[in-house]
Order: structure tokens, then C-alpha cells, then sequence
């Protein structure tokens, strides 16, 4: 009769756990990037309306868009 023998290696463990952190470090380093940049958007429309007023942004959007 033979018997079933588990066996449990720390090393996939410990290598998973990395890829874990590695993944968690990139996914809040995109995060804020992502959140600069929207930050960065909203700043360029309120100063853009401040220069031109809301009818002026919207004409440059129409002609950008149309040509």
C-alpha cells in the first residue's frame, strides 16, 4: 500500500507575496499619476475659462472638433 505525500514549498510563497507587492506598488504609482493628471485637465479648463469665458471654450471646441 503506498501512501500520499504532501508537500508545501515556501518559495512559491514568498514569490507570490513579491508579485503581490509589485502589483500593489504599480497599481497606486498609476493611480496617482492618473490623479495628477486629471488635476492637471481641471486646472487647464479653469484657466482657460478664466481668459476666454465658457462661450469662448466652447466655439474652440466646435471649431477643433469640426476643422
Amino acid at each position: 500500500m503506498n501512501a500520499a505525500v504532501k508537500t508545501h514549498s515556501a518559495a512559491n510563497t514568498n514569490t507570490v507575496s513579491g508579485i503581490d507587492a509589485l502589483s500593489r506598488a504599480s497599481l497606486i504609482s498609476m493611480g496617482a499619476v492618473s490623479g495628477l493628471i486629471g488635476l492637471w485637465a481641471a486646472a487647464c479648463m479653469v484657466g482657460a475659462m478664466a481668459s476666454h469665458g465658457i462661450g469662448g471654450v466652447v466655439t474652440g471646441f466646435i471649431s477643433a472638433f469640426v476643422g
